[in-house]
């Protein structure tokens, strides 16, 4: 069963994936905020999959 919540989480999450390998190339503020997105994407993929609606 896939609700809303998981698709943003799953969008935050691969966002984040994009902007950690961005950051390995280019600046750190993509690496710092990459990493930030990825653990707030798989928080949020936690949290919708236990409080089920």
């Amino acid at each position: 069963m896939s609700d809303i919540r998981m698709v943003i989480g799953g969008l935050f999450l691969l966002y984040g994936v994009i902007l950690i390998v961005a950051g390995v190339v280019g600046s750190a503020i993509n690496l710092w905020t990459g990493l930030a997105m990825a653990v707030f994407g798989g928080a949020f993929l936690v949290w919708a999959r236990i409080r089920r609606v």
